[in-house]
């Protein structure tokens, strides 16, 4: 692919009836498709959660099948919502999910779990709210302490009070 190229993409309609245990990728779509076929195939949700798929081509229509139903249950798919898959030429698909109201939506979140080093109680809500408001006060300090009158001699007298000996 040519660097001004956008990446290959095709959208389905979740219907349960027909794609709750595997789905269809478009006839349309398989000149996108790298040959020979992937065994597998990675879908990357917007939630930043991976699954790995199966790829199995069957009466020469090409299906995500094993590992498919994972994905949509993770997702909490719905009849009628619609799905977009962007393919990085070799085997990831990034799946964005639009809900009935269309919009695209966050689904199957990855979770972080803070870790304590054990230099804090776990009383003490360590979070990165604190460590921002850490970092805004010693800029204020900083600003603070700065000197508001600039000068060359000011530069050069704290450079040789600093100076390094070799």
């Amino acid at each position: 692919m040519a660097s001004g190229d956008v990446l290959p993409r095709f959208f389905s309609v979740y219907l349960s009836q027909y794609s709750s245990d595997s789905l269809l990728i478009p006839v349309s779509y398989y000149e996108h498709l790298p040959r020979p076929l992937p065994k597998t195939g990675i879908l990357m949700g917007t939630g930043g959660k991976i699954w790995k798929v199966a790829m199995k081509s069957r009466q020469e229509q090409v299906y995500f099948e094993r590992g498919w139903a994972n994905f949509v249950a993770d997702n909490d798919l719905k009849d009628g919502e619609f799905l977009i898959f962007v393919f990085d030429g070799y085997r990831r698909y990034e799946v964005s999910i639009f809900g009935h109201g269309g919009c695209k939506e966050i689904r199957a979140a990855v979770e972080v779990e803070e870790i304590f080093d054990g230099t804090e109680s776990e009383n003490n809500e360590s979070s990165l709210e604190s460590v921002r408001q850490d970092e805004e006060e010693e800029t204020i300090d900083a600003d603070a302490k700065s000197d508001t009158n600039y000068s060359p001699d000011t530069i050069e007298n704290q450079q040789m009070d600093f100076g390094i000996i070799f």
